[in-house]
C-alpha cells in the first residue's frame, strides 16, 4: 500500500511539475490591430468584444473595443475608444484607476510619448485586496488607450504582467 500511494504522489508530483513547466513556457505573439491603432504582446488567446454604451455615452464615443486574455489567476487587457471629442486625458485616467480599487497606488509616472501624452499606474491589493495591477493610459488625437494587467498579490505574475504592459504600442497615428 505505501509502494503504490508513494507512486500515486511521485505522479502527482511528475504532472504538478510538467504543468508548471507549461507555465512558464509561455507564447507571447505580438498581435497588431490596425483598425484601432495599436499593437501588443499577449501570451494566449485573445477575446475581442466591441462595446456598446447607454445613449449618452454614445454621444461621445464613436466606437470602443475591448481585448481581452484571461488565464484565471490574471487577465490582460486592452480598451481602446475613439472620441468624438478630444480626450479629457486626466479624468480618464482618474476613473478608469479608481475603477480597479486599489488600496495602494505604488506608481504614478508620465511616461515619455511623442504622439500624444502616457502614464503609467500600478497599485496593490486592488479590486477585492487579492490583485495587483500595471496600467498603462495613452491618448493620440480622439484616442484613448487603456492597457492593463491585472494579477495575484502573491507576485506570481509580475514579470508577464510588466511584460504584457510594456509591449504595447500605438502603430498608425
Amino acid at each position: 500500500m505505501a509502494a503504490r500511494r508513494t507512486c500515486l504522489l511521485f505522479s502527482s508530483l511528475i504532472l504538478l511539475l510538467a504543468n508548471v513547466g507549461a507555465i512558464q513556457a509561455q507564447t507571447w505573439k505580438k498581435h497588431t490591430y490596425a483598425t484601432d491603432g495599436f499593437q501588443v504582446e499577449f501570451s494566449g488567446d485573445v477575446k475581442i468584444s466591441p462595446q456598446t454604451h447607454d445613449a449618452e455615452t454614445q454621444k461621445k464615443i464613436v466606437r470602443a473595443t475591448d481585448y481581452l486574455e484571461e488565464g484565471g489567476e490574471y487577465a490582460y487587457i486592452v480598451a481602446a475608444s475613439l472620441q468624438f471629442v478630444d480626450v479629457n486625458f486626466e479624468n480618464g485616467v482618474k476613473l478608469s484607476f479608481a475603477a480597479l480599487k486599489c488600496a495602494t497606488t505604488t506608481a504614478d509616472t508620465p511616461l515619455t510619448f511623442a504622439a500624444g501624452r502616457a502614464r503609467e499606474l500600478r497599485g496593490t491589493n486592488c479590486h477585492d485586496g487579492n490583485f495587483r495591477v500595471d496600467a498603462r493610459y495613452f491618448t493620440v488625437g480622439r484616442w484613448f488607450y487603456q492597457a492593463m494587467a491585472i494579477h495575484p498579490m502573491n507576485g506570481s505574475h509580475v514579470a508577464n504582467a510588466r511584460r504584457f504592459v510594456e509591449s504595447f504600442k500605438v502603430i498608425g497615428k
